[in-house]
């Protein structure tokens, strides 16, 4: 049993996800942050979001949100990604569509849950903390049940994990691309925006998006990375 551990973990590429989600990161929002455009609307938000820190409520469930997102992302890194990443080269382009077939799993369950779990009797309440924010900013991507924290990052790598099972494994750089997206526009998609030119309208899409979404339980735009399957199964608005 131990040696199969050492032969099938693979630390040199969960070392090179890790470090390589760090550096994209903290490379595009410190490049993003240059821009007029965008420190204007951090600006907005940070000033709709400064009444929101102060309430008790809201300093509990983001503490109790982090707690979880810290542990679940430890297990995901330590106990699973080394098993399916790898550093063996591939064509360019499976980089791009092995990263796109992660997040269209994910997305395609989280739709689901979100939709026939979170707003269905199951788990309404648990879901319902979250939508007591109708105006929605930046901060409102932290104040979510514990639970659904743990259900929605589950969802994200269970998708990783288990494609990475069937299809041999994906390249450390797949995995990168899939979490970076994965981790940020679950944050974006909160923010207030109101830039619609290009290449800002496609922000301003997204956050009126799951802005429409936030105004009560009864809305559509169940998923949360692309309008795909609110488009397929008729809940787009």
């Amino acid at each position: 049993m131990i040696d199969w551990f050492i032969e099938h973990y693979h630390w040199q590429g969960l070392l090179v996800h890790f470090i390589g989600l760090v550096l994209i990161t903290k490379l595009t929002w410190w490049t993003a942050f240059k821009l007029p455009v965008v420190q204007e609307m951090h600006q907005w938000n940070r000033t709709e979001d400064k009444p929101k820190k102060a309430l008790p409520k809201y300093k509990a469930i983001r503490k109790q949100m982090r707690s979880v997102g810290m542990y679940t992302h430890l297990i995901f890194f330590i106990l699973l990604v080394p098993f399916v990443v790898t550093l063996e080269a591939q064509p360019w382009w499976k980089y791009l569509t092995d990263a796109l077939v992660i997040l269209l799993v994910y997305d395609f369950f989280y739709y689901l849950t979100h939709r026939f779990i979170f707003h269905g009797e199951l788990l309404k309440r648990v879901h319902g903390l979250h939508h007591q924010a109708r105006d929605i900013s930046y901060i409102d991507s932290q104040y979510v049940h514990p639970l659904e924290t743990l259900i929605g990052t589950s969802l994200f790598m269970g998708s990783v994990f288990g494609l990475g099972i069937v299809f041999g494994g994906y390249h450390a750089v797949s995995l990168i691309v899939a979490q970076f997206i994965f981790n940020n526009v679950n944050q974006i998609n909160h923010t207030k925006f109101n830039v619609n030119r290009f290449p800002y309208s496609i922000v301003d899409y997204i956050t009126t998006k799951h802005a429409t979404h936030h105004i009560d339980m009864k809305r559509g735009n169940y998923s949360t990375l692309s309008p795909l399957y609110d488009w397929m199964f008729g809940t787009l608005e």
